[in-house]
């Protein structure tokens, strides 16, 4: 039962193969075979990669544990209690446990495989979340929370890389290997563990002992963490965190627009005393959660960007995170015009940002495409220094809107014609269709016949912006020169010679001229680059058949699909 290779018939690539011996009820023996693929992560003695079976082609999240590495007793003992507690578990928010089994070098832990990764990918993508967002997230947490601890059971690690986000990006929470589970009702448990961040004061203290409470605690700091981008008491150095955890040292940034429920939701659950911490009931019933009904669902584009103002609105009391960003800059005159242009112009961005929601296009063809809403390449080596980071596809009436990876922000319009701002969004270039004129101006003294183009513009910076994003003034120079969006894919033609294209299988190709190679992100969300020249001889079957349809399409345009 131990790991062996394979050589595919092509003879170019290893398959890393996991045999499983299991016994059936009439002690025939009986072999499972999986695949062992895409390193996923990492954590205490285990690495955790995708298992594929090779007989159902069911696949799963595979925990591999060393025997070398369990050469203490006690460290053996935690990991049989992960796998006694996690393996009797059943609720719809918490990651599924398969099975496990074991060999002459590993111990293998089968779990449920969460595509969409972590809220810790998520924040690190998105920095913060809206108050919205934010509820949907927390309402699914305590629900696994009431379960575990119904079962007598503490986490003991409640924090965003433990919260795992499936297809339908709901809410599946992992990682059992320190939770404990109480033998007796009033029991208190002594050992000191958590996560630096989001460990309870009573856990640092340990005179009393602690309980369920130190879950409560934790679910407040993620609370905080999702709104505001970080954690409340961290620091570079442990020591001053854990000092500030003792104290309850924290405040709300100012930066950080946030209701006023919101912030009285934080601090009600932020109690050094556990005993006056709220419960999991108690704070369901809190007004950040029953002002307004919490979404049952969320857009797949949210894994990118923020949900548009037309979801928000969806709910009676919409984000003032988000609402407030939108409408600040507006005067006290005429304010319902205003709400109507965002209004008009985010209406069924719900359905148009979903990754892999279908929307119905209005234009003349009529068609049903999808729509991607960002590009997870990163910079590397012979690849493009300047690509398009995240875009908005609204061509049913005005046309594309785009974050470049230099924060300038850009509009390629349905007329064709060309709007592009630096970082700050004072200075633009503007170029009609077929024209090589550039007209540049500020825009204090933006000219009449511009006035609405930058206006949409404007809208669509504030969308797809962050807070923190890059704001100092930069030449405006690479901006989209053609965009074609078709059944399979869209394609963004660069003013510096890139040609950045995104298909709806979330795969993604860049060619760049100046470099002559070709970056490929394949549908496991694997990054590679290779030299053009060659690059259709040396391809797998996957890239090559992109490579072929982007000629295709670039050269004759796109095709009758």
């Amino acid at each position: 039962m131990t790991e062996r290779m394979k050589r595919t018939s092509q003879g170019s690539i290893d398959l890393q193969l996991v045999e499983e011996i299991y016994k059936r009820a009439n002690n025939d023996y009986l072999t499972r075979t999986y695949n062992k693929g895409k390193f996923l992560g990492q954590g205490g003695f285990a690495r955790v990669y995708e298992f594929t079976n090779l007989d159902s082609k069911q696949t799963f999240a595979g925990k591999v544990v060393e025997k070398s590495s369990l050469t203490k007793a006690r460290i053996k003992q935690k990991l049989m209690s992960e796998i006694k507690i996690h393996r009797s578990l059943s609720h719809p928010n918490i990651v599924k446990f398969e099975h496990f089994f074991e060999d002459s070098e590993n111990i293998y832990i089968l779990l449920e495989l969460c595509q969409n990764q972590s809220l810790n990918e998520l924040l690190r993508r998105r920095k913060r979340l809206s108050e919205i967002e934010t509820q949907y997230y927390l309402y699914q947490l305590i629900s696994a929370l009431k379960y575990l601890h119904n079962n007598k059971i503490i986490h003991r690690d409640i924090k965003p890389g433990n919260l795992l986000l499936n297809e339908k990006l709901e809410l599946k929470l992992g990682d059992f290997g320190l939770a404990s589970k109480l033998e007796f009702e009033d029991e208190r448990k002594r050992t000191i563990c958590g996560a630096k961040n989001y460990i309870a004061p009573e856990i640092l203290d340990g005179y009393n002992g602690h309980s369920f409470e130190v879950d409560v605690w934790s679910f407040g700091v993620l609370a905080f963490t999702l709104l505001v981008g970080k954690p409340p008491f961290e620091s570079s150095d442990i020591k001053d965190t854990y000092k500030r955890i003792k104290m309850n040292a924290y405040n709300f940034p100012e930066h950080v627009e946030l209701s006023k429920d919101a912030k009285d939701f934080v601090n009600k659950i932020l109690v050094l005393n556990p005993k006056f911490r709220p419960g999991l009931d108690e704070i369901e019933g809190f007004e950040f959660f029953t002002r307004n009904p919490v979404p049952k669902s969320l857009p797949l584009s949210s894994l990118a960007v923020p949900p548009s103002v037309h979801f928000l609105s969806s709910f009676k009391v919409c984000d003032e995170n988000v609402l407030n960003n939108r409408t600040k800059s507006r005067g006290p005159k005429e304010p319902l015009a205003e709400t109507q242009k965002v209004l008009e112009l985010n209406r069924g961005l719900e359905n148009q940002e979903r990754l892999e929601t279908v929307a119905k296009d209005k234009s003349p063809r009529g068609t049903q495409r999808k729509v991607s809403a960002g590009s997870l390449y990163t910079s590397i080596e012979n690849g493009p220094d300047v690509w398009v980071k995240k875009w908005l596809d609204y061509s049913s009436k005005y046309g594309i809107g785009y974050l470049l990876s230099n924060s300038c922000v850009g509009v390629f319009f349905n007329d064709s014609s060309k709007l592009i701002s630096d970082p700050t969004g004072r200075m633009f270039k503007y170029q009609e269709r077929n024209s090589a004129d550039e007209i540049t101006f500020v825009i204090d003294s933006c000219p009449q016949e511009y006035k609405k183009k930058v206006s949409l513009a404007e809208y669509f910076r504030k969308h797809l912006k962050s807070e923190d994003s890059d704001n100092l003034p930069c030449s405006i120079t690479v901006y989209v020169k053609k965009f074609i969006n078709t059944k399979h894919a869209l394609f963004f033609r660069m003013s510096n010679k890139v040609v950045q294209i995104k298909f709806m299988d979330k795969s993604e190709l860049l060619l760049t001229s100046a470099t002559k190679h070709v970056v490929y992100i394949n549908k496991s969300l694997e990054m590679s680059v290779h030299p053009l020249g060659n690059v259709l001889e040396t391809a797998t079957q996957d890239l090559t058949k992109r490579i072929r349809y982007a000629k295709e399409v670039l050269t004759n345009g796109p095709v009758n699909e």
